[in-house]
């Protein structure tokens, strides 16, 4: 006999309803959540589970199917209990996009004979995870997870965009011509006024997922490798993220939320900021006849400039302890340790913190622990972690466990070379600033288009902060000096500052020189603003491989950004973020010739002074591959 439950969540009611197979109807249970526009309906069908997925009352997915396949088991599923609670409480991040995070949902909680399945239900959007009983009988047991089953059934032929390493996006693409594997984040439009997003939460102890659909199918599948589980194991949350508009998903703090709280016992000394690196300014002779290399009084001046600025830190990139890739290079032992101790000393002196490289082959040949305590001891804040080889859930595993021997010794650490995708996890372990979740500019022998820039912002930056390394000055000898610059960067000067803002990140390390900086510092001095933690960030507009404006405050300082793709851009800001008030108010612009291709260092800037008294409009022109900024300071007068 064919046999159906279902369950429904909607705005103001959760409805429990008979379960058919067990003769008996569980307690109603009312719950007023006036603002989750989201709601779903459980369907157990025969043994396969489906939830159906709607919004503002609108079918949004045709269902999502849901279920794991376990060693051992049987394919069919029977739901034994269900239960449901609401949600609602707020925390402060140790660093976000904000101060102050909201956390409201409504959780159900469906028991099978097998293992449980949980949904929570947002405003922006649905996760689910699947728990495995810790033991059976009172006998631990573990479990060998062979499949996910997790399968997002869209009702629409949607256009999609997905993550793609350190090359350009995939997209956009119809969904039914993906055809094979793809990597998550996949971000959809499904409508013009929807756009959702497939990515996973707290990745701790499970290979990270592929996403597989078939050619002609508009259903994509979660796709992870076998793996063994311990007792109690609960899966990473599968997300779908929905918004309004791309910018939506990009300011959802929803992978946040469903994050254990904050793991660092005193997280105090967590700070991020702005950060220089050698790596990219080596080669760069300045017209004082100094060339910048790997040694001391580079990385001095660096400090001094830094110092100067109010920029917190300094990255040092490989090589300073011998060869990178090669075992006899001791990270505490050789090459320029002595000089670096030095540095060290100097750089604390002058209230500048320095991170500095270490790779995987010298992380795995020696005690991390000790080499890490050694750094610490040194007086260093940080690491850059390179190359960690490995894949799946050793990987996810290995990056844990860097990160939790970096919070034991007080460091902060930025993983580059293909890292495991962020995953909301910067609010369990705030001392991961950033990761290379991206094509870094100039990386990989290569510099990225304009039109990578505003795909990548929307799309890898759903998944976490990015180390993308933009901010170059320098752009039209770099080449020539330069042995860490391959191609010329493709973009204006002030598109560059626009980028830098833009990409959120815990570490916004910059490519260039000091002198290259001091030389235009009217507009380092937009950088140089860029004081985190944020209070407050907001995407202001943009779409998907054109243009992007983003705003971001601290204190009583409004930094706004507008970069574009390769054809000019005018457009309007709503200045509507402002209280009421005067503002002295610094804009700047691409000049009229300014040219992403042949002539990248113009730009203009000007003083203006604002009484705003209710939302403003102003006019932002672009050239191509160009960029807009606006520091925005509130007078003292005024408050």
């Amino acid at each position: 006999m064919k046999t159906c439950t279902r369950i429904a969540l909607s705005i103001a009611l959760v409805c429990l309803a008979c379960l058919a197979r067990q003769s008996m109807c569980l307690a109603k249970g009312e719950f007023f959540s006036h603002n989750i526009r989201m709601q779903a309906s459980l369907v157990e069908d025969d043994g396969i589970i489906r939830l159906l997925v709607y919004r503002d009352g609108e079918p949004l997915l045709k269902d999502i199917r849901l279920g794991i396949e376990l060693e051992g088991s049987h394919d069919n599923q029977e739901i034994v209990q269900v239960s449901s609670s609401e949600h609602e409480n707020s925390w402060k991040p140790v660093w976000g996009k904000r101060n102050q995070v909201q956390d409201k949902f409504v959780e159900c909680r469906f028991k099978t004979d097998q293992y449980s399945i949980v949904v929570r239900i947002y405003d922006d959007g649905i996760a689910v995870r699947y728990e495995l009983p810790a033991d059976i009988d009172g006998e631990l047991v573990k479990h060998t997870i062979l499949k996910d089953l997790t399968t997002f059934n869209f009702a629409t032929d949607a256009t999609c965009y997905s993550y793609n390493g350190e090359n350009p996006n995939i997209g956009p693409e119809k969904l039914s011509d993906t055809g094979g594997d793809r990597q998550a984040p996949l971000l959809a439009k499904c409508a013009d006024d929807c756009y959702v997003a497939i990515h996973e939460a707290a990745l701790y102890d499970a290979p990270w997922m592929k996403l597989h659909s078939e050619t002609g199918s508009n259903s994509i599948r979660v796709k992870t490798s076998k793996y063994e589980v311990k007792p109690g194991f609960k899966t990473p949350w599968r997300v779908l993220m929905v918004g309004d508009t791309p910018g939506d998903l990009l300011d959802s703090d929803l992978l946040m939320n469903l994050n254990p709280p904050c793991q660092v016992e005193d997280p105090t000394w967590i700070k991020p900021g702005v950060c220089f690196w050698d790596w990219r300014a080596w080669g760069h002779k300045t017209k004082d006849g100094f060339t910048y290399g790997l040694d001391l009084p580079s990385w001095k001046r660096f400090v001094d400039f830094a110092e100067e600025t109010g920029v917190p830190y300094l990255l040092l990139d490989a090589n300073w302890y011998g060869p990178e890739f090669e075992k006899e290079s001791n990270p505490t032992e050789t090459g320029k340790v002595n000089d670096v101790r030095e540095l060290l000393d100097y750089a604390n002196a002058h209230n500048v913190g320095v991170l500095l490289y270490l790779n995987d082959v010298a992380g795995r040949k020696y005690d991390l622990d000790a080499v890490l305590k050694n750094y610490h001891e040194w007086g260093a804040k940080g690491i850059k972690y390179g190359f960690m080889s490995g894949g799946g859930k050793d990987k996810v595993e290995r990056t844990r466990r860097i990160i939790e021997l970096c919070a034991k010794n007080e460091l902060v650490v930025d993983f580059h070379d293909g890292p495991i995708p962020p995953s909301g996890d910067m609010r369990t372990y705030p001392n991961c600033l950033t990761r290379e979740f991206c094509h870094a500019q100039s990386d990989s022998l290569r510099a990225f288009t304009p039109k990578t820039f505003v795909t990548a912002c929307f799309v890898n930056g759903l998944a976490g902060p990015l180390d993308m390394a933009n901010g170059m000055f320098d752009l039209e000898n770099s080449m020539a000096q330069r042995p860490r610059i391959f191609e010329d960067v493709r973009s204006t000067v002030v598109g560059e500052a626009a980028r830098s803002l833009i990409v959120f990140t815990g570490l916004n390390v910059l490519p260039d020189s000091p002198d290259a900086y001091r030389e235009k510092a009217p507009l380092f001095e937009f950088i140089a603003a860029q004081k985190m933690p944020w209070d407050e960030s907001k995407t202001l507009a943009g779409e998907i491989g054109q243009y992007i404006t983003t705003m971001r405050r601290t204190g009583d300082t409004w930094l706004v950004a507008t970069a574009t793709n390769e054809e000019p851009l005018e457009t309007k800001i709503e200045i509507d973020f402002l209280p009421p008030g005067k503002y002295a108010v610094v804009v700047y612009r691409d000049a009229p010739d300014s040219h992403y291709e042949t002539n990248r260092e113009t730009y203009q800037f000007s003083s203006e002074t604002w009484d705003i008294t209710g939302s403003k409009t102003i006019t932002a022109r672009l050239a191509p591959g160009g960029g807009h900024c606006l520091k925005i300071k509130r007078l003292e007068e005024d408050k």
